[in-house]
């Protein structure tokens, strides 16, 4: 959801879609990876009521916070490194051509993380166990752990954040002012570049916090789940109508809960299918309502 909502604010924002956006969330993932097994070791000796192993589950999760926070500033401050080396001298290029450029880009994503991580599937050391059981739907056996409560909380708080901030804050609305008209947004004294980087950084944050939840809920990290995850992510944002950040928010829900609801143990459906299911989601959504849940007949692309 929060992946989703970051490349569709790019979108609408830049007007290209960034191929790039999974490979950075993975990559945050990662820095949160190194932040969490360095926290983990350092913690107890700058706070030694940390090392006692009662506290075992405590020292885990601050350190999980750490490396989190520590996430998001790492892919802030590498999303920027990207725009100011590739796409700053692409800014008045055709949209086409820095699609290409953000395929080049996630390509060399994922060699660094390779480069710099290896190629074997690394875990956080958090260790959530505890499972939940919710009949929300009658018929159905809706299940539901604790990490995937914590990652849906954090997730609506997260969006109730952006709403909050591109609605009343003086930044939020001259974002929105760019995403109308970027030319008129430039001559109405909108420091442009100013806000592509607010851009870059709110959508690379977001996305590194859904890295980190996703290599939670996945059980662990690979370099090559930026491109995988890419694809629910656009999924979602079609789904839900492109440039809406609100409609990559319902899209991502549609999907989670149509896969949750229609595979097994639910239904007869096999596991192996539920990739399936979000694409299936979009082809009847593009054959019925080719603009998404959320977008307009007039929306640009």
């Amino acid at each position: 959801m929060l992946g989703a909502i970051g490349l569709t604010l790019t979108y609408k924002i830049l007007n290209f879609a960034n191929f790039a956006h999974g490979d950075i969330l993975i990559f945050g993932a990662y820095i949160a990876f190194s932040v969490d097994g360095l926290m983990v070791d350092s913690l107890p000796q700058l706070f030694p009521i940390l090392a006692d192993p009662a506290n075992d589950d405590l020292l885990r999760l601050i350190a999980l916070f750490i490396a989190m926070i520590s996430a998001v500033f790492g892919a802030i401050g590498f999303a920027l490194l990207i725009d100011r080396i590739l796409y700053r001298r692409l800014r008045r290029s055709a949209s086409v051509v820095l699609v290409i450029a953000s395929f080049g880009m996630a390509l060399f994503i994922r060699a660094l993380v390779q480069a710099v991580w290896g190629v074997a599937t690394h875990t956080y050391s958090v260790r959530v166990t505890l499972p939940m059981y919710v009949d929300a739907f009658g018929i159905f056996q809706f299940r539901m752990t604790l990490l995937q409560l914590v990652t849906i909380t954090t997730a609506f708080t997260l969006i109730i954040l952006l709403h909050l901030f591109l609605r009343y804050t003086r930044t939020g609305k001259a974002m929105r002012a760019m995403s109308d008209n970027m030319d008129l947004a430039r001559v109405s004294g909108i420091n442009t570049e100013k806000m592509i980087r607010w851009t870059w950084g709110i959508g690379s944050g977001l996305a590194a916090v859904a890295g980190v939840f996703a290599g939670l809920n996945l059980g662990g990290l690979t370099p090559i789940q930026g491109s995988d995850i890419l694809l629910y992510l656009f999924a979602a944002v079609i789904l839900g109508g492109i440039g809406s950040p609100y409609g990559a928010m319902l899209g991502a829900l549609v999907i989670g809960i149509a896969q949750t609801i229609l595979i097994a143990p639910v239904t007869t459906i096999s596991s192996q299918y539920k990739p399936g299911i979000a694409f299936l989601l979009l082809i009847i959504m593009l054959l019925v309502r080719p603009q998404g849940l959320l977008g307009s007949a007039g929306r640009k692309g």
